[in-house]
């Protein structure tokens, strides 16, 4: 019996299983179906589209077959002590297959996996691999737990801080780096391009080694996968063509591993990485419920209650989004008639929330106790007010809503709960640990100290609280060090080895489990319990601090046990006594000894470093933070609060974007780590839960393109494609922006062509076709930001509306049933009014309409009323009628046969053609032309069929603008003919056109292309490397020739005519030949600490509140302000040669800011850190950031292609023609001053830094990867949250 019930449950299970994949197949051949037209039409992309839902049974199949997806499983599940989600597998079968893998994931559902597992399958070809992160502490992060899985002699580091073991199995860098390595892999950078003949050429051994390690470190030959983490990046402005140009330059040999969060066009981007690399693109997307599910609270002064009416609702949520979009449960998909929230929908908007989504009825009632409130305290006013003649208030209904507003406000300033309540509410739960999100650094500081000083005034007096000043600090007061110390840390600790009970997993009290983490290992294992007293200092320190009674208190009054507060006393005691110029502060230490901590931008990287890894191993309970922490550093939190619902944008005080917020409430509720996540929005004194649902509820808005190209990508270009343009050119027509603009056009091609065989459609089919494909293509570009009538939220909400009504039949049916509806009452009422208007008119006395009510007699005032009364409804049913979904319909229809594009055309025809069988029928005549009334529309859409209009055009396309491949073309052959007026490519053949021209690349060129500065050309140019070779400035010498002439002289040019006096032969030499060698003189007669303080001028931006231009000029030394006036020189000709070839100003931006120099200069001249704080003023993690940042620039500058220094010194007869580059001297100075500079804490001491090397080309960046996510903190500053 037992052996048959095994053999028919065996046999049930194979059936479920073929069942399955035969229902997975057929929904993989429907999605495809649903993104092409329902006509037959070419495409142009074979990428597969893998939707997976994340609780599936693991036997599920994927579109690879069976026998795949097994072998997958079996392949890869070994690498992993947990077992493996389907959507997972799926991604893992088609990386076996070669094929590039977009995986789509909320925060916390495991897409690390699939990067790991790519990991794997390169080291098991036998080749090697490349991880990309968008941080460098990220990069760091992830560089200790590849460590941990491959082994430290397998996995390599590269950022622009630091480089260990390049050209291992597996390197880690950020993605700006690898781009740089993409742009140059198939290039031969050679150092003598341009006739320098080899014999010239004089390097030492250490510049050959280093070139030959450049060499090796540039060639991704024996590279088969690059991950790219977070690939949704690619949609940020000012940093997402980094993604796109990875993208574009990847070797077709290399596979691409895109993880990113949930995407509404990432199909789009499947597709355009296949035609870009020539690879079948594979989507993978984790459906279904999120691994550890959400749940959503909003909390108030008097409320902590659930956001949403099912508890269990929401993005990531158990229940989802209850159907909204496709996401979620559909049980209960009831729609809201009326939802008395801000923003309400009615019933006419196919956007309407499930009933589930509503407000929570806590929430509800409370929201409308309060505004019931309001009311009865406006009565009371009006009350009290005096009555005129009439028995009017003199309160107007204006004034009343004035009043209104005013009183919602003061109750919602009210409502916001203090940072104490939100605690105690969290512990009340058991929601601790938690990250609170505040978009201010200032906001976050003063939220931990509030904080803190909170929860010691609640517990103890003053009197009773321990003297940290004296017995933590040995006595020290704390203040600024004095002298030039070098600031190095005393010690290092590195006694440490991998074995594989590190691989293992740990489980806290909580029953949470971990897995563990290098880096916390590497920064904490010392700090064990069991290992506290073997790093006691002996001597050093008063040991009262760590008594008992000391440790209790904290305990008693903190959000820590007395254990945990131990142990956070040993760490704090090591961390200040090895690091004495950045210890922490009083105030820090006792929040962190009662469980608090403060992670932004303004911090030193090691603070944040500390409190990161405490956060990590739960000992520290709360963490206010920016929301750059959200940006996936692994901070594992069982709740996220959402401080702020609104963040100061272009436009102002604006709203969070969906996606923003959904990556600060997917910190919550780690896989492996909680059973489930809490988010919890909080109230503010501008927003209520209303806001919050509204945010939640939004759509996510679609990668768009951000392709911009620089000198660099140029330089670069040319390079590989051997001098010629075509290369150039087709790499440019790769961007997502061309390729999207070319699939509109393929689309609305071929939906043209579906529109002119409607052969065997009615007229009014024909029209209503038309008009939706009209609307398709207003709300690409509405979504876009492109259309001429508006781009607002609620148009683009009405447009999504009124998209979706038309392709569904029966929804267009019921619309037309309610206007018809609408337009029968309205009728009915003109109809009563009119009766009654005839009525007064047949009185046999006039009477003047406009007379108070009491002046006429009761029989004729009581007919006043009622028209009265009529007219009101009659005006109540037009709104009703103007506002039907109907009447929208038909004016978007009629303002988009007035625009001028195929479509207005289509639909002016269309629209001819029904109404001319109407007319031929004789129904009714309809005259050519005329406008399109809403009755008239409603009347066709009764009589058109009720099936269903599948999409004509993909409405996730990001829409760019028609002429975004020209454009980028365009702007590419500026920037070209401006590096050949410099001289930094020069024409080989002559050609009528410049794409059938030859160049080369000149030395100056090459160190352009070598550089990752925004504008490398300004910075070569502000150095003497390059100049107006071809004299394109020739209008700005004229002018000043003018303004001599008229008397006002220009004192920068007398030593020029000193020149010019004592030689004849040097008044042939070109004027900007002369500025630049000038310019490189004076560069050259500069200090190694003033070439940094220079340098810092090119490459930072000013701050805010920074001091005038002239102030800062006066700090300067007297060599760095002749060098300044030389640059200002070279900065207005290479402005006025940009202007002259119509350059964007975004890309040629050149810059010139002196507000940090003297800083900088100090630095590099050996002060020591807290001299140099107290002088800039600013905060210390803004400090280390200008500092790295000129740091950053110094090594690049240093490590450029070495060019000897015979033809730099001008001789004041030969007319150069090409770019010098720049100068050894100058390069010199650069390497010496980044030496000075890196030190710590610019240099922060990493615990394997005993394999670092030394950086060279690659492995150097522009620092704008950190810098501009770190600059989103500094908008809200001013405002304290």
């Amino acid at each position: 019996m037992n052996s048959l019930s095994w053999l028919m449950t065996l046999l049930l299970h194979a059936l479920y299983i073929r069942h399955h994949a035969s229902a997975h197949r057929l929904t993989a051949a429907f999605s495809s179906l649903q993104s092409r037209h329902w006509t037959s039409r070419k495409s142009s992309s074979s990428s597969l589209y893998v939707n997976i839902a994340a609780d599936v049974d693991d036997n599920n199949t994927s579109v690879h077959g069976d026998a795949a997806t097994d072998h997958a499983r079996e392949q890869l599940q070994k690498y992993f002590p947990f077992p493996l989600d389907s959507w997972q597998i799926a991604a893992g079968t088609s990386l076996l297959a070669e094929h590039n893998v977009i995986v789509c994931a909320p925060t916390g559902a495991g897409k690390t996996v699939v990067g790991e597992m790519a990991l794997h399958i390169a080291m098991e070809r036998n080749t090697r691999a490349i991880y990309t992160t968008p941080l460098k502490a990220l990069s760091n992060q992830k560089f200790g737990e590849m460590r941990q899985i491959f082994g430290g002699d397998k996995v390599g580091l590269s950022t622009g801080d630091i480089s260990i073991r390049r050209g291992a199995d597996v390197t880690i860098m950020t993605t700006e780096v690898y781009r740089n390595m993409a742009w140059r892999a198939k290039t031969g950078q050679s150092n003598l391009a341009n006739g320098i003949e080899q014999d010239d050429i004089q390097m030492d051994n250490s510049q050959l080694l280093e070139s030959a390690r450049m060499d090796e470190f540039a060639d991704l030959s024996s590279n088969s996968i690059v991950v790219l983490d977070e690939f949704h990046y690619m949609g940020q402005k000012g940093r997402g063509s980094t993604w796109e140009e990875s993208v574009i330059f990847t070797p077709q040999h290399t596979q691409i591993v895109g993880l990113s969060a949930t995407l509404p066009n990432a199909h789009r981007l499947a597709a355009w990485m296949e035609s870009v690399t020539g690879r079948k693109s594979v989507l993978v997307e984790a459906g279904g419920k999120r691994p550890v599910p959400l749940k959503y609270y909003f909390a108030s002064k008097r409320d902590f209650s659930p956001l949403f009416r099912d508890v269990a609702a929401g993005p990531g949520a158990d229940h989802g989004l209850l159907g909204l979009r496709g996401d979620g449960i559909t049980k209960t998909p009831k729609k809201l008639k009326d939802m008395k929230v801000k923003g309400k929908i009615t019933a006419d908007d196919n956007n309407a929330l499930p009933r589930g989504l509503e407000l929570h009825p806590t929430l509800q009632s409370s929201l409308e106790r309060r505004l019931a409130s309001i009311d009865r305290r406006i009565q009371k006013i009006v009350e009290r007010e005096s009555y005129d003649d009439y028995g009017g208030s003199f309160i107007s209904g204006r004034e009343k809503r004035r009043m209104k507003d005013n009183m919602l406000k003061a109750e919602l300033k009210k409502s916001v709960p203090s940072i104490s309540t939100l605690i105690r509410r969290l512990q009340e739960n058991d929601l601790l640990p938690a990250i609170f999100f505040i978009f201010s650094r200032k906001g976050c500081d003063n939220a931990a100290q509030v904080l803190c000083e909170t929860l010691k005034s609640a517990d103890e007096p003053k009197d009773k609280m321990p003297n940290i000043n004296k017995k933590f600090r040995k006595g020290k007061k704390i203040g600024r060090g004095k002298g030039r110390a070098r600031g190095r840390r005393t010690s290092n600790n590195n006694d440490w080895d991998l074995n594989e009970d590190e691989l293992a997993m740990v489980q806290d009290v909580d029953g949470r489990n971990f897995r563990a983490d290098l880096l916390d290992q590497l920064l904490s294992d010392d700090f064990d319990s069991s290992n506290t007293d073997r790093f006691k200092p002996t001597g050093v320190y008063d040991d009262s601090f760590l008594s008992d009674e000391n440790i209790q208190y904290y305990a008693d009054v903190g959000l820590l046990t007395f254990d945990e507060v131990k142990k956070v006393a040993f760490r704090v005691l090591k961390f200040n006594m090895e690091n004495e110029e950045i210890e922490f502060s009083n105030d820090t230490v006792e929040q962190i000894l009662c469980g608090i901590g403060s992670h932004h931008a303004g911090l030193l990287p090691a603070h944040k470093a500390f409190t990161e890894t405490l956060y990590r191993l739960q000992l520290m309970k709360v963490v206010f933070a920016t929301e750059t922490l959200a940006a996936g550093i692994n901070m594992p939190a069982r709740t996220t609060i959402i401080a702020s619902m609104a963040k100061r944008g272009d436009k102002g005080m604006e709203l969070l974007e969906t996606s923003n917020m959904l990556q600060m409430a997917g910190r919550a509720g780690r896989r492996g780590m909680d059973t489930q996540g809490a988010c919890v929005v909080a109230a503010t004194p501008f927003e209520g839960p209303e806001d919050a649902i509204t945010i939640l509820t939004n759509e996510i808005k679609p990668v768009v393109s951000q392709f911009t190209p620089s000198f660099a990508l140029a330089v670069n270009l040319v390079e590989r494609g051997s001098g010629k343009l075509d290369l150039a050119r087709s790499m440019v027509q790769k961007s997502f922006a061309a390729w999207e603009s070319r699939q509109r056009e393929e689309e609305m091609e071929s939906a043209m062509g579906v529109m002119d065989n409607q052969d065997n459609s009615s007229p009014e089919d024909q029209f209503l076709n038309v008009l939706q494909l009209a609307l398709e293509k207003e709300l690409i570009e509405a979504r876009a930001g492109t259309s001429p009538t508006g781009t607002s939220k609620g148009k683009i909400s009405k447009l999504a509306a009124l998209v979706d009504i038309l392709a569904d039949g029966k929804k267009l049916k019921k619309v037309s049933k309610r206007h018809s509806g609408c337009a029968q009452m309205l009728e009915l009422e003109q109809s009563t009014l009119k009766y009654l208007e005839r009525e007064l008119r047949e009185r046999p006395d006039d009477i003047d309409l406009d007379l108070p009510v009491d002046m006429i007699d009761n029989e004729k005032s009581e007919l006043l009323a009622e028209i009265k009364t009529q007219r009101q409804r009659v005006l109540k049913g037009e709104r009703e009628v103007n506002d039907s979904m109907m009447s929208v319909i038909a004016k978007v229809a009629y303002n988009r046969m007035n625009a001028e594009d195929e479509t207005a055309e289509a639909l002016q025809n269309t629209l001819a053609s029904v109404r001319e069988s109407y007319n031929s029928e004789g129904s009714f005549i309809l005259q050519e032309g005329g406008i399109l009334e809403p009755g008239e529309l409603n009347f066709y859409v009764k009589n058109c069929s009720k099936k269903n209009r599948a999409p004509l055009l993909a409405l996730t396309t990001s829409a760019p603008s028609e002429d975004a491949e020209d454009e980028n073309w365009s702007q590419t052959l500026a920037i070209l003919n401006v590096l050949e007026s410099y001289g930094c490519i020069v024409k080989a053949t002559e050609s009528e056109s410049a794409d059938s021209s030859t160049y080369y690349v000149s030395s100056g060129g090459t160190h352009v292309g070598g550089l990752g500065m925004d504008n490398s050309l300004w910075t070569l140019t502000a150095l003497g490397g390059a100049f107006d070779v071809a004299y394109e400035s020739a209008e700005l010498d004229k002018f000043q020739d003018a303004l001599s002439f008229l008397g006002i002289e220009d004192d920068s040019n007398d030593e020029d005519d000193e020149i010019e006096e004592d030689s004849d032969d040097f008044v042939n030499i070109p004027k900007p030949q002369r500025e630049s060698e000038k310019l490189v003189k004076e560069l050259c007669e500069l200090s190694a600490s003033e070439m940094a303080g220079y340098v810092s001028a090119l490459v930072i931006d000013a701050p805010r509140n920074s001091d005038s231009a002239i102030a800062s000029f006066q700090k300067l030394t007297y060599n760095q302000q002749r060098v300044v006036q030389g640059a200002l020189l070279a900065m207005e000709r290479l402005n006025e040669v940009q202007r002259k070839f119509s350059l964007d100003d975004s890309i040629g931006k050149s810059q010139l800011e002196l507000n940090a120099c003297d800083v900088v200069t100090r630095w590099a001249a050996g002060d020591s850190w807290s001299d140099v704080l107290l002088m800039s003023g600013a905060a210390p993690g803004d400090l280390v950031r200008t500092l790295s940042r000129c740091l950053d620039a110094l090594k690049q500058l240093g490590n450029v292609p070495y060019i000897p220094a015979r033809g730099f010194d001008g001789d004041g007869v030969t007319i150069r023609t090409e770019a010098s580059g720049l100068h050894p001297r100058i390069r010199a100075l650069c390497r010496d001053a980044a030496a000075e500079m890196d030190r710590y804490p610019v240099k922060d001491i990493m615990p394997f830094e005993e394999d670092t090397e030394e950086d060279t080309e690659e492995d150097t960046e522009d620092d704008s990867s950190e810098e501009a996510e770190e600059e989103k903190e500094n908008s809200d500053d001013k405002e304290v949250a």
